[in-house]
Formats: C-alpha cells, sequence, structure tokens
C-alpha cells in the first residue's frame, strides 16, 4: 500500500510540474540604454510560481520514501 500511494505521489509530482511549467508565462521587463543601443530584457516568475515548486519537491521526496521503504514484519505472540 506503501508502494501504490508513492507511486501515485511521484505521478502526481512530475504531472502537476508540467502543468505548472506552461501555465506560468514570465513577466519580461524590457530596457533600453539609448547611449548605447543595448536592450536588456529581465524575465521574472510570481512567487507562487516557486513556492509550488518547493510543494513538488517535498512531495516527490516523500513519494520516493514511500516507494523505497521497506515493509515491516509484525510478529504477533
Amino acid at each position: 500500500m506503501k508502494r501504490a500511494i508513492g507511486v501515485f505521489l511521484i505521478a502526481q509530482a512530475l504531472l502537476t510540474y508540467l502543468t505548472i511549467n506552461t501555465i506560468y508565462t514570465p513577466s519580461t521587463a524590457t530596457i533600453l540604454d539609448r547611449n548605447t543601443g543595448v536592450t536588456t530584457v529581465s524575465y521574472s516568475y510570481p512567487w507562487v510560481y516557486w513556492l509550488s515548486f518547493i510543494g513538488l519537491g517535498i512531495v516527490l521526496i516523500l513519494g520516493t520514501y514511500l516507494v523505497f521503504a521497506k515493509v515491516k514484519k509484525q510478529i504477533f505472540n
């Protein structure tokens, strides 16, 4: 049962990562230096984007632990 939940969590984390990665588009800021003609483009993501990746990392680690955890055999007396 632990292994099935672990596989589910890993699959859920990976699919959520792919979904979030395609949904969020970075906000761009273009700065033009008129003296040199150099254009600088900077990209920034909202804080929820980075926060969700931290959560997905935790879920991925938990799922990996559940997949590779050994099952303890209980001995009843």
